[in-house]
């Protein structure tokens, strides 16, 4: 026992003494590696308050290599120190140094903190000669003499996600980092309507001061702001927190249990899938998961809110298991909640009590001219294990079609059965039996697709018919000054068809128009006989001469005592008489005929005159002519009954 125990005690020492042999070889190993010295001091070493300090560098390369690359400086806050070396960086050979002197202004933070520090970088190659960056700091420390006010605050919400109904937690954390006494101290947070104080608060002492809230159907939100004094001191100083929210517990976990076979082999091992889908936004934390049979089978889970875990676990087994898990679930409500998954079954086969069943499907037809039709299927169900297959069940889908009692090994039988299906489409059967393990085990069918078609009509004599050959024209290219020319013809002659179609609307409006006076001129002419000859000047050959005329002297017509009236028209028909009597021009220069057979004056006959006179006594014939009516010959126009009474009022002269 003391040769163990002396053994024990010397391999130990051993075991210290390559330890130290290590650690002074890594750190000689260190120094030559890093060739830099670099030492600092500050003056004054301490303060009563933040303020400006004196500093002192030096830098060294005590080593026999000279350094490449430079040497850069930094002040505590980060920046360059331009004034050192050549802009900042200086380079060092063997056995050199370099000094560097410098003001610096020490805040409260490095008060705080009791150091002032500055960095020196550089590069240097390793032993692979790669290029290896360094930063080195000098560290100076500084005592801070005068008072340092400090009150450091934290927060803690509990729980973090409130369900409906409960609680919501705010704890303030006060600790007086500082090294004066504080006063007066008073917390307010927005979940609560009155602050809460707290009297003194000595330098490194805590305190904690509390609020609650009970969470509704919303949210709730916490931001504290903090008031304090220095004990002598009438200045209130103030430190806020950040608003955080309360959120309301929204849970939503689920819990899936599965596994990637149905079924193993007896002595193999059995996989199970757990699957938790967290879709809230309650996180779960050291969750234990325990199977019924089993007991626990996981533990220490966490599911965050809004992720999904999935854990597996195997098993091996000699029977037919059914599986359930439940699961534990401690949340960040301050709950604890149970869940249980549904229950799966994993099947175990015995390889040589293995059940084997092959379907063979057949049907009369694969196509159908209506629906619905009779189908008669054929399946030939064969047992292809080694042992006895016992109440096979045939199915589609959900219909049973027939049970099998039982079937030898090797054994065939085939069904034949009359169906009617409602429409084309697949069709498959399904066999299910127990196996020697109480296992429900399933083969399918062949798949059989039988389609649908119209029957075809019977096919008529179509006539064959004479295909003209092609006429093969070559197309005129088109001219597009032709086109043109055609586009303004056309419509000249549209225009020129409208301009006709008026021109004869006109006319017919004209011709109506002509007619109606001419039919009016008729009605108010004279009418005069036909003859073959006008003559102005001799009476015509016929049944009158100059001894029968009905025409005398009108100073011989009239008496002194019948005094003849005038009328106001036969005024102007004397004038024109006149006129046209001095202006008619010599019988001897008148043509015997006008070649048209126009109209000729006749003097009445004695009879006719006697008969004018009985009938109008008191006017004599020249003053007051009767037109006399004929059948055959028209009114004589005025004109010429104007020239007539000029030539007889000429040879009554």
């Amino acid at each position: 026992m003391t040769f163990a125990r002396n053994i024990l005690r010397h391999t130990g020492a051993l075991l210290l003494l390559m330890v130290l042999v290590f650690v002074c070889a890594s750190a000689a190993l260190g120094e030559e590696t890093d060739p830099v010295s670099f030492t600092i001091q500050v003056t004054p070493d301490s303060l009563t308050a933040p303020g400006e300090v004196s500093v002192s560098l030096r830098i060294s390369n005590p080593t026999n290599t000279d350094m490449i690359d430079p040497v850069t400086l930094y002040d505590p806050a980060g920046a360059l120190v331009s004034s050192f070396g050549d802009g900042g960086s200086y380079i060092l050979k063997s056995g050199d140094s370099r000094s560097w002197e410098g003001k610096w202004n020490v805040t409260q933070a490095e008060l705080d903190a009791g150091a002032v520090a500055y960095t020196l970088r550089y590069h240097m190659e390793d032993e692979t000669g790669s290029l290896v960056e360094y930063n080195k700091q000098a560290v100076a420390r500084i005592s801070f003499m005068g008072e340092r006010v400090n009150l450091t605050v934290n927060r803690t919400i509990d729980p973090q996600v409130v369900r409906a109904g409960k609680q919501a937690n705010v704890t303030y954390e006060l600790y007086n980092s500082g090294n004066v006494t504080l006063t007066d101290i008073r917390v307010q947070d927005k979940i609560a309507r009155n602050a809460k104080t707290v009297k003194t608060l000595a330098p490194g002492d805590r305190t904690t001061v509390a609020f609650s809230s009970r969470i509704g159907n919303a949210d709730l939100t916490s931001a504290g702001t903090i008031t304090y004094k220095v004990v002598g001191s009438n200045k209130t100083l103030t430190e806020t927190v950040d608003e955080a929210v309360i959120p309301l517990a929204s849970p939503n976990l689920k819990i899936e249990l599965s596994s990637p076979t149905e079924g193993v082999n007896v002595g193999e091992a059995a996989t199970l899938v757990i699957t938790f889908t967290n879709a809230g936004n309650v996180s779960y934390s050291n969750v234990t998961v325990t199977e019924a049979k089993r007991g626990e089978i996981l533990t220490n889970l966490s599911i965050p809110a809004g992720a999904t875990v999935t854990e597996t676990k195997e098993f091996i087994l000699m029977e037919p298991t059914d599986f359930k898990v439940t699961a534990t679930l401690p949340d960040n409500t301050g709950e604890t909640q149970t869940m249980s998954s549904k229950e799966i079954r994993v099947g175990v086969y015995d390889p040589e009590k293995q059940l084997l069943l092959t379907l063979n499907l057949t049907a009369d037809q694969e196509t159908v001219p209506e629906v619905p039709a009779d189908v008669k299927f054929h399946l030939t169900v064969t047992n292809n294990s080694n042992i006895k297959a016992e109440k096979i069940s045939i199915t589609h889908g959900a219909t049973a079609v027939y049970t099998i009692a039982s079937l030898e090994p090797g054994a065939s039988v085939t069904l034949d059965r009359d169906f009617r299906i409602s429409q084309a489409g697949q069709f498959r059967f399904t066999a299910s039996l127990k196996d020697s393990m109480n296992n429900t085990v399933s083969f399918e069918s062949n798949t059989i697709r039988i389609t649908y078609a119209r029957p075809t009509a019977a096919p008529t004599m179509v006539p064959v018919v004479t295909v003209a050959p092609p006429a093969l024209v070559t197309p005129v290219p088109a001219d597009p000054l032709l086109s043109q020319s055609r586009s303004a013809l056309m419509t000249a002659a549209t225009v020129l068809g409208g301009l006709f179609a008026c021109a004869l609307v006109l006319f017919a409006v004209s011709t109506v128009v002509r007619l109606r006076k001419k039919s009016k001129s008729k009605a108010a002419y004279d009418h005069l006989d036909l003859a073959e000859r006008r003559d102005y000047t001799e009476p015509a050959d016929d049944e009158f001469d100059d001894a029968d005329e009905i025409a005398e002297p009108a100073e011989n017509a009239r008496t002194e005592d019948a005094p003849v009236t005038v009328l106001p028209h036969e005024k102007v028909l004397h004038s024109a008489e006149q006129t046209d009597a001095a202006d008619a021009p010599a019988p001897e220069d008148l043509p015997d005929t006008d070649g048209e057979g126009g109209y000729r004056v006749s003097r009445a006959s004695a009879a006719v005159q006697e008969t004018i006179k009985k009938a109008v006594p008191d006017i004599e014939s020249e003053s007051a002519p009767v037109e006399i009516p004929a059948e055959d010959a028209p009114a004589a126009p005025e004109s010429h009954r104007r020239r007539r009474r000029a030539s007889r009022t000429e040879d009554g002269e």
